[in-house]
């Protein structure tokens, strides 16, 4: 039994979802009430007309929509090529947050809203707002990469982030450090302390090495334990040390005492990736050499746990860098 046209333009008129018809030039032949709502909403007049517009050339306009992979969806059923596109995309409105939106678009099976004279098929385009449903899911994802304890990035960010980072440094040739830092004697401040205040000086730690991550290319992350990687995209090796030397002083500052006030420090290793000049054949043209040369940022992280394990080795409560040839090249602290 098919419903009167008069009914099922109601039930449309009615839903919350945005509905559009559309023929196969992609010419509009008709929209319901809440996308004309949508319409208000993104900063179009209320008595704006939609109808005989091309939603192709309105996708093209919007560089929301204005993405290849939407377009070719589109024109692909349009085309009859695919009986069914769907994705979702983040839709900047002017005036308001911003909207994630479910793009649907499929064949219209019962042509009863196109004009009786015409001849083509009709598409249903239907928009649906996720926006509640997408926020929930970045939360979610945000906190699957967050250390509870200390609010720090945990190691998969970590490594998702570094790889990133890495990329970025060898397609600009730009400076990349890695500082290992490890909570000396943890374990014995756990045993004759408790965890409740084992856990409190990791809080601490966290939060002074939060407040060396404020450029894109930081981070900061919890790899294990008393354990913390600190990432400084565009940082050099000796620009590294300095940050590391305040770093450790910061640690001493807090003025944790444990097992017959045994003052909580900390030690720190660095490796760093960078260019420096040296001689090609001939002594009058330097070329840029690269200090690492792994196929990715996973060797940092080994070089810095070596020069943690030398300043572990050396006494702990110091800063070690590692280079090419295996050489301590900070200078021992008191």
């Amino acid at each position: 039994m098919k419903l009167p046209a008069h009914l099922l333009t109601g039930i449309l008129e009615t839903l919350s979802l945005q509905i559009a018809v559309i023929d196969q030039e992609s010419r509009i032949l008709y929209v319901n009430r809440a996308w004309q709502n949508f319409g208000v909403y993104y900063g179009l007049p209320a008595e704006a007309d939609w109808t005989n517009v091309s939603y192709l050339e309105i996708c093209q306009a919007n560089e929301d929509t204005n993405q290849p992979q939407i377009l070719q969806g589109i024109q692909q059923v349009l085309n009859g090529e695919t009986g069914h596109f769907k994705t979702d995309y983040l839709c900047h409105t002017p005036m308001h947050q911003p909207t994630w939106l479910t793009l649907d678009i499929c064949p219209m099976k019962d042509t009863q809203l196109q004009d009786a004279q015409a001849s083509t098929p009709c598409f249903l385009v239907s928009l649906t707002n996720i926006t509640v449903h997408k926020q929930a899911e970045l939360e979610i994802s945000a906190l699957s990469m967050m250390d509870p304890l200390t609010g720090l990035s945990n190691r998969r960010r970590l490594e998702l982030f570094l790889r990133d980072e890495w990329s970025r440094a060898i397609r600009h040739q730009s400076g990349l450090s890695i500082m290992m830092i490890d909570a000396d004697h943890f374990k014995l401040l756990n045993d004759s302390m408790g965890h409740a205040a084992g856990d409190e000086c990791l809080k601490q730690i966290a939060d002074i090495l939060k407040k060396y991550t404020n450029r894109p290319g930081d981070l900061a992350a919890r790899y294990g334990g008393e354990e913390f990687v600190l990432v400084l995209g565009q940082t050099t090796s000796q620009e590294a040390i300095k940050i590391g030397e305040r770093i450790r002083q910061k640690v001493m500052d807090l003025n944790i005492r444990f097992a017959e006030h045994r003052l909580m420090t900390v030690s720190i290793g660095i490796a760093s990736l960078g260019a420096h000049a040296s001689q090609a054949s001939k002594p009058t043209q330097p070329q840029s050499q690269w200090l690492n040369f792994s196929e990715d940022g996973n060797l940092l992280i080994e070089q810095a746990d070596k020069a943690l394990y030398v300043a572990k080795k050396q006494g702990r409560n110091r800063v070690e860098v590692y280079d090419k040839h295996h050489r301590l090249t900070a200078p021992l602290t008191a």
